[in-house]
């Protein structure tokens, strides 16, 4: 004689069942919006090293060229022709007092 289940052993195994099918589920969930927001992020990181590329090969473009290293003689190790003038600011802090309409018309102003 064979034994058979009983409804109630029926329903307690398809609910035990259920249960773990939606603990699964939610895991599951959580992790696919873990994954949603790191590939949101990793997609912004992109963007900026993509930006920070294009920036990169245009300055390597114009490096080596005579303007800018004429530019980059007179920023970084302060050289000046023999035909320039040179304005050193005593209190550099008072020109963020002007406007930069303002800022213009003092340095036309000292130029002529």
């Amino acid at each position: 004689m064979q034994k058979t289940m009983t409804i109630k052993g029926f329903v307690l195994i398809l609910a035990l069942v259920l249960a773990a099918f939606f603990c699964l589920h939610l895991m599951m969930r959580g992790d696919l919006s873990r994954k949603a927001e790191e590939e949101n992020a990793l997609k912004l990181a992109l963007t900026k090293l993509q930006e920070e590329e294009k920036d990169l090969k245009n300055q390597l473009s114009i490096v080596g060229t005579e303007d800018y290293i004429i530019s980059s003689a007179r920023e970084n190790f302060s050289y000046v022709r023999r035909d320039d003038i040179l304005f050193e600011y005593s209190n550099p802090e008072a020109l963020y007092a002007y406007t930069e309409e303002e800022l213009r018309i003092l340095v036309d102003e000292m130029a002529d």
